[in-house]
Parts: C-alpha cells; structure tokens; sequence
C-alpha cells in the first residue's frame, strides 16, 4: 500500500495533468474580465445618470453587451450565467 504523502502527490499530478488546473485559471480570468465589464457598465450608466439620460443610448448598449458576454463565460455559482 502506498504511503499517504506518494498517492496525495499522484493525485495532484494526474489534477495538474488533466487540465483541472488550467481551468480553474481560466475561470479566475473570466471572473475579473466580468468584474471589469460590469464596473465598466455601472461608470457608463453613473455618466449617463449625471448628464440627465434616462434612455438606453448606443454608448450604453456596448459595455451592456461586453457585460453580457463576459457573464455568459462565467458559471452561476460565481456570478454569471453559464449553465453547465
């Protein structure tokens, strides 16, 4: 049988080997790109409130779409929209 600390280290070895690892990554990446596109919406939509806008213009539009788009990468649990 093997020692506990040589089977934790195969684990680990077949979990970075898998892509498990990269993913995690990859899901941290799409958490801060949503992150930044939703800050990027709330600044548009403050400008727009100050200026007197209450319509959804074109320049509101963009960051809403990139907003969109970022959360459809992002699984629910973390705040998006990706069903797995």
């Amino acid at each position: 049988m093997l020692p506990l600390s040589i089977a934790i280290l195969i684990v680990g070895t077949l979990f970075a080997l898998t892509g498990h690892a990269r993913k995690g990554q990859q899901v941290k990446a799409n958490i801060a790109a949503m992150k930044e596109a939703e800050a990027a919406l709330a600044a548009n939509l403050d400008r727009e409130r100050a200026a007197g806008i209450t319509y959804e213009t074109t320049e509101y539009r963009r960051p809403s779409r990139a907003a969109n788009e970022a959360a459809a990468k992002v699984p629910v649990r973390y705040g998006g929209t990706k069903h797995s």
